[in-house]
């Protein structure tokens, strides 16, 4: 049995149960604050069990890409841990429960999957009697086969802090005793590796709620999770999940070295590199960046066991794709991109693991001086978190210098990083309201701006009040686009809205009650600010024309990966590798404008997601689409899903300029950008600013830039003036100046020059250097725009017996400052300029004690 069959079989039986098949759900679920990532098939169902929208179906099977870091420290060790993987899963809604769930688990194992009963076993939480009797008694498993675990091990969920959650049953698979053996304590209960889990059967009956406490759930129902590639291991009679056709294709094309476990853990991590940089999530310091970017790093380094010392993993991108792109041909299209983010980070990777080896190499040397076997746990945290090494090649690396590691020291640490990590993190909960409403409000923005409406739920909040209307014209934000404001009235009330926000219910109006008090029940006017939502929908329209430009003129390989929509200016972010030029930015600013003077019309229409995309229409990869999407369409100029509000013609969005590109992040790029009012604003502040200058300098505005050229040249002579008057000032200094004479005859001059600029203090220095050919010492420091300052040098014949650098670098933290060069000249800055005449006698000190020990 292949991959593609077993999925194929999965999802047929169910269906054939009356089960609606549901696409993957992206692995970044935007409506969940709660998760970093999908963690499993049933995240994208947990509002169905709350009921906190209405139910699309009772019964539903999915294939679902999951990402989990829980056994991170697992992958390659043991036969079938992973990080990325693949959950086949079927589930009910307020339908079946318990007896099905199992009666038709146990149909699939044994009838379809054909795995040998006497190597299946299963658990049962010990509180769930139900369970343990539907096991015994319909399916009719002996005791010895049913194992009744504690909640620790047979209590589900939720997936994030809050929602559905519920004892579970699990079936396992013996692998046999190669793996352990039974009376040597490998057993279900100790978690060893002989008894791999295939499917956890959970029976989802509470609601957590964020205190922790439980509440019966609305719609109870059934959550089932069974592992892709463990269940393709056991039915293809394979070891581990490396030897199966997901994986086997990957490891075989690392070329080099021998290290199975070093593959595995590579093979992993570049599938769930893969999936994640296609929707959108790069290498960066933040959240989702920061997991994607330890675990290339993680690969990396593993790569390097094998004798990689160059960038390796984006080249094996291709191999993934080949592999999984006939499911998920999202990656295929976004294979360049990926090899291009993956071999960004890695030659920025490979450079920084250079500079924590020479830290490493420093550490060690201190704790040798220092009489110590024991690398410090701090220092081994900085290592993992700024250089990216794993304990284990650190613990690696200290072994082969006789070295230990202090592993608890190390833990502390990370656990510091865990409780900043969990207080930087910020979570909101947009259903205020809770469950406590049972209608839903309606958009009808797109077709008019002010209506007739009700409102239908109410509630204070920040000294502000939301507000639920049974139909409104106002946007909530999303899909990058900011909420509409306006007002709410009737002769009662006067609600000044402020901002709009999405909720399971609909648009929640955030306002302002400026006359009267809101209640349920009240027809009311609702009015969008027009001028604003008319700014929106010019940069919302602008954006895509944008996106159309940029494939145009810098190619296909440019996709949206973010997006603010405000009515003052458009942000775009996108796949790219390198800055756009100056004449790319002007080509594509041109582009556009030529399009909006067209005056093409901007049209919109629904149709099936799977019709949408033969049509050949743009969606970004991270958001979840409903079978039946919204198409907008400009002429044969851009075709994109899009839901939110824009103009009726390209005319109206007036003009565009761009105001900057930079990049955010490896492989993405940022356009901002203004429209319209806000466009023609720009250029009369531009224009006002250009006749301000001109009055300055006392010519027309066309005259500007020859005025400007002459005053530049004027300057570039002046400064010239001033570096030989300096340096004939310096020149003067020197003759004046009588060292010191010390040990073995070296001159040493210590001085402090007044108000000498940091060039000056060097031509100084240079032209004692001149006069003092040899066994010469100098540190000069000089007070200059409130900062203090300080150049020393050396003269070569004696940089062995003591370095610029290193006086430098001992004086320096007492103008709290720092500085650096060679051995022979050096220089410093700092802000504490009262100090100086410490750091001087500090250098004579350190100078005469360093030639005195030297001698010794």
């Amino acid at each position: 049995m292949t991959s593609e069959e077993l999925r194929k079989v999965f999802l047929e039986f169910f269906e054939d149960k009356e089960h609606t098949i549901v696409k993957s759900a992206p692995l970044v679920i935007k409506d969940d604050p709660t998760l970093l990532f999908t963690s499993a098939g049933m995240v994208q169902f947990k509002p169905y069990w709350t009921g906190k929208i209405p139910l699309p179906y009772a019964r539903a099977c999915s294939v679902q890409k999951c990402f989990r870091l829980s056994d991170l420290d697992k992958v390659g060790k043991t036969p079938f841990h992973d990080t990325f993987f693949e959950m086949l899963g079927n589930f009910s809604f307020g339908d079946y429960f318990k007896k099905k769930a199992i009666e038709w688990g146990w149909e699939f194992v044994r009838d379809v999957l054909n795995l040998p009963i006497y190597k299946l076993s299963v658990t049962v939480y010990n509180k769930d009697k139900e369970a343990y009797e539907i096991w015994k008694k319909r399916i009719g498993l002996p005791d010895e086969k049913i194992f009744r675990l504690s909640e620790k091990s047979n209590f589900w969920g939720p997936a994030g802090k809050t929602g559905a959650c519920g004892p579970s049953s699990e079936i396992f698979f013996d692998l046999g005793e190669e793996f352990g053996k039974i009376e040597d304590g490998c057993t279900i209960e100790n978690e060893c590796d002989r008894f791999v889990e295939i499917w956890n059967i959970v029976f989802p009956q509470f609601d957590r709620q964020l205190n922790g406490t439980d509440k019966a759930l609305k719609n109870r129902g059934i959550d089932t999770g069974m592992g892709l590639e463990r269940t393709l291991m056991v039915c293809t009679d394979k070891k581990t999940i490396f030897d199966t056709d997901l994986f086997l294709p990957i490891i075989k094309s690392i070329r080099k070295g021998n290290k199975e476990i070093s593959k595995k853990i590579i093979a992993d991590h570049l599938r769930a590199l893969t999936f994640t940089i296609t929707e959108g999530i790069v290498p960066s310091n933040e959240e989702k960046g920061y997991v994607v970017r330890r675990l290339l790093r993680r690969a990396v380094v593993e790569g390097k066991k094998l004798g990689y010392e160059e960038p390796f993993l984006y080249t094996l991108v291709g191999t993934v794709v080949d592999r999984m792109s006939e499911t998920y041909p999202e990656i295929k299209a976004k294979a360049e991109h990926i090899s291009l983010v993956i071999k960004s980070e890695e030659e920025r990777f490979f450079n920084t693991l250079e500079s924590g080896f020479a830290i490493f190499n420093e550490m060690i040397e201190k704790l040798i001086k220092e009489k110590t076997k024991t690398i410090p746990g701090n220092y081994i945290f900085k290592l993992y978190d700024t250089f990216g090494f794993p304990v284990e090649l650190t613990e690696e690396m200290a072994t082969e210098k006789g070295l230990s590691l202090d592993k608890e020291g190390y833990e502390s640490e990370m656990e510091k990083q865990r409780k900043r990590a969990k207080t930087t993190t910020k979570f909101t909960d947009n259903d205020v309201f809770e469950k406590s409403v049972s209608k839903e409000s309606h958009f009808i923005g797109n077709e008019t701006l002010c209506s007739e409406t009700t409102i239908i739920a109410t509630k204070p909040l920040d000294g502000n009040f939301c507000i639920l209307l049974e139909e409104t014209p106002f946007y909530s934000e999303k899909g990058g686009q900011v909420g509409d404001t306006g007002t709410i009235v009737n002769k009662e009330i006067k609600i000044d809205v402020i901002d709009t926000q999405p909720s399971p219910h609909g648009p929640i109006h955030i306002g302002k009650v400026l006359q009267g008090n809101p209640e349920e029940g009240m027809k009311v006017t609702a009015t969008v600010n027009t001028e604003r939502r008319m700014d929106i929908a010019r940069n919302h329209t602008a954006t895509h024309l944008l996106q159309s430009a940029l494939r145009e003129i810098i190619g296909n390989h440019v996709h949206q990966e973010g997006s603010l929509v405000s009515p003052d200016k458009l942000r775009f972010d996108f796949t790219h590798f390198s800055a756009v030029s100056k004449d790319e930015l002007n080509h594509i600013e041109k582009r556009i404008n030529e399009i909006i003077f067209s005056n093409i019309p901007v049209e919109t229409f629904t149709t099936s997601f799977d019709e949408a995309k033969e049509k050949g229409a743009l969606a970004l990869f991270d958001e979840k689409y409903e079978d039946t999407v919204r198409v907008l369409k400009i002429g044969d100029i851009s075709m994109e899903l899009c839901v939110v509000t824009h103009i009726q013609r390209t005319g109206e969005i007036g003009l565009i300029t761009i105001l900057s590109e930079s990049s955010i992040a490896s492989g993405i790029r940022r356009i901002e950008a203004l429209t319209g009012r806000n466009a023609l604003h720009y250029f009369k502040r531009l224009e006002e600013t250009e006749q301000k200058i001109a009055q300055l300098l006392k010519v027309d505005t066309g005259k500007i830039e020859e005025k400007l050229t002459v005053l530049i040249e004027d300057e570039k002579m002046l400064e010239k003036r001033i570096e030989k008057l300096e340096k004939k000032m310096s020149i003067n200094e020197v003759q004046s100046l009588k060292p010191e004479t010390i040990k073995d005859g070296i001159n040493l001059f210590i001085k402090k020059v007044t108000n000498q600029s940091p060039e000056m203090l060097r031509n100084l220095a240079d032209e004692v250097r001149k006069k003092w050919e040899g066994k010469t010492v100098g540190v000069f420091c000089s007070e200059y725009n409130n900062k203090a300052h300080i150049v020393a040098f050396v003269t070569r014949d004696i940089t062995k017996k003591i370095s610029a650098k290193e006086i430098v670098s001992e004086i320096s933290g007492i103008i709290d400052g720092g500085g650096g060069g060679r051995d022979d000249f050096a220089t410093a800055g700092g802000k504490n300029q009262k100090n100086i005449n410490k750091a001087l006698k500090a250098a004579r000190d350190y100078t005469v004690k360093k030639l005195a020990k030297d001698e010794q």
